[in-house]
C-alpha cells in the first residue's frame, strides 16, 4: 500500500493505492479541491474513479467533508463516516455553527495567504456506511476506525496495523515543524482520552491532514508533548475571542464547558 499526498486548499489531499489497483480516499478536502483531486487520481496515479472503492470522512468540517459529497454524486463513490456526524450541524444552532465553521475556514485561508475559493458545502453527510468505534472499513478490513473526539464530538482516526500507519486526520497537526493541537479543542477531556488512546498504538508512519506523511518512532513522545500542551494551553487574545463561536453545535450540549 502506497500513500500519495498533494497540497489541497486547506488540508492535504490523500489517497492510499493498493497493489491490486484499489484506492482508498482519506477524507475529501474542500469543495474547491475536486479538480485537484481529479487531476491527482487520474494523471498522477493513473487510476479511474471506479478504482476508488471507499471515500472516508473523518469529521464534518469544510476541509474534510466539502469535496466528498461532490465526488459521491459525480462518480458514485461509497462514503463512510462516523456515527453521529450529522448531529453537529442539526437544528438552529447547527445551522449557525455551519456558517461559522465556513468562516473559520476562511480565517485559515487568510492566515495561509491563499486566494479566495469556494468552500461552501452541505451540512449533512449522506453516507453509505456508518462507522462505529473499532469498525473495520468496508472493502478495506486492514484499516480500523477509532473514535477520537475532542476537536468535535465525532472525530475518527484510522489505523492500519499491518503497516503501522495511522491517519490522524485533525486530531494531530504538524505545522511550522511542530506537532500541534487542532483549533478548536471543543471537548478537552475527550481530547486527552483520545490522545492517550493513540499513544498506545504501534505507529511508524503518521499521516496528517495538516502536515502530510511523516516517519516516526512511535507515538509516545509526540502524544506526551501534546498532552503537556493541552494542559497548559492559553489561547491568544484573538483565539480567545473566537472560541465562543465554536460552541453552537447541539452535539456539544452533552459536554460541560
Amino acid at each position: 500500500m502506497r500513500i500519495f499526498v498533494a497540497e489541497g486548499y486547506i488540508q492535504a489531499l490523500l489517497f492510499a493505492l493498493y497493489p491490486d489497483g484499489r484506492v482508498l480516499a482519506l477524507d475529501g478536502g474542500c469543495h474547491c479541491d475536486v479538480p485537484a483531486m481529479e487531476s491527482m487520481l487520474e494523471k498522477e496515479l493513473g487510476r479511474q474513479w471506479t478504482d476508488v472503492k471507499l471515500q472516508l470522512v473523518s469529521h464534518i468540517h469544510p476541509d474534510h467533508a466539502g469535496a466528498a459529497p461532490v465526488l459521491k454524486r459525480k462518480y458514485g463513490l461509497l462514503m463512510a463516516a462516523p456515527e453521529g456526524i450529522n448531529r453537529w450541524y442539526a437544528g438552529a444552532g447547527g445551522f449557525l455553527q455551519h456558517k461559522i465553521d465556513i468562516s473559520l475556514g476562511y480565517f485559515v485561508v487568510y492566515a495561509m495567504k491563499k486566494r479566495w475559493k469556494n468552500i461552501y458545502y452541505r451540512r449533512k453527510v449522506c453516507m453509505d456506511h456508518v462507522l462505529k468505534d473499532g469498525d473495520l472499513l468496508p472493502g478495506f478490513p486492514d484499516w480500523q476506525a477509532l473514535s477520537a473526539p475532542g476537536h468535535t464530538n465525532h472525530d475518527m482516526v484510522f489505523y492500519h496495523a499491518q503497516s503501522k500507519t495511522l491517519y490522524a486526520a485533525d486530531v494531530i497537526l504538524y505545522v511550522n515543524r511542530r506537532f500541534q493541537l487542532p483549533f478548536p479543542v471543543s471537548i478537552p477531556h475527550e481530547m486527552e482520552e483520545s490522545l492517550l488512546r493513540i499513544r498506545n498504538l504501534d505507529v511508524e508512519r503518521l499521516i496528517l491532514a495538516h502536515g502530510g506523511v511523516l516517519q516516526v518512532e512511535g507515538m509516545a513522545e509526540i502524544v506526551d508533548g501534546l498532552l503537556a500542551l493541552l494542559a497548559r494551553t492559553r489561547l491568544s487574545p484573538l483565539l480567545r475571542r473566537i472560541r465562543p463561536l465554536t460552541r453552537f453545535s447541539p452535539a456539544l450540549k452533552d459536554y460541560p464547558v
